[in-house]
């Protein structure tokens, strides 16, 4: 779970227009990758890193679903 910080920075880059869907596939895919080694090399994770993913996770799952909305608001 979010705190109120990181839900309104995940709201802000899900809102973007500078970053791309793909921007956000990629980032994902780096932090993963990053775990992943960290994990693999028996290095401590740092928490921040996780932090990082919750948000991005978050504001590309947010971007998602306004781009899916059957009925955006600038419609009427």
């Amino acid at each position: 779970m979010l705190n109120e910080e990181a839900k309104a920075l995940s709201d802000g880059l899900a809102r973007s227009h500078e970053f791309t869907d793909y921007d956000f596939w990629r980032a994902l895919k780096s932090i993963e990758d990053e775990l992943y080694w960290l994990e693999r090399n028996r290095r401590p994770i740092p928490i921040d890193l996780i932090y990082v993913r919750a948000i991005v996770r978050t504001a590309r799952q947010k971007r998602l679903f306004i781009a899916w909305d059957p009925a955006p608001f600038d419609a009427f």
